[in-house]
């Protein structure tokens, strides 16, 4: 048997305020339908994943105002997810 492992991507951005992670979390809930799950660390706010057929991409947002990203680069899906998340923030402002 052969499993083939598709290699995970994070995307970070750094100290971006609650409300604007709120309102990336709402863009998203227009086309994606979102899994909550429990924050497992003490630092983390929020975090959630969303599945495609393509793949799961989970997005954990810290206190500290760290927000990540993860899925596999050969995921369609993940990669319109970060488009738009680019869009809604000012990359200079967040990487």
């Amino acid at each position: 048997m052969n499993i083939e492992h598709k290699a995970m991507i994070v995307v970070n951005y750094n100290k971006v305020p609650p409300d604007l992670f709120y309102s990336i979390k709402r863009s998203l809930t227009k086309d994606f339908i979102l899994s909550q799950y429990p924050s497992y660390h003490d630092s983390m706010l929020d975090s959630f994943e969303m599945v495609s057929i393509d793949g799961k991409i989970a997005v954990y947002y810290y206190k500290d105002g760290k927000l990540e990203i993860q899925g596999s680069d050969e995921n369609p899906t993940f990669r319109r997810i970060i488009r738009r998340v680019n869009s809604l923030i000012s990359k200079k402002d967040y990487i």
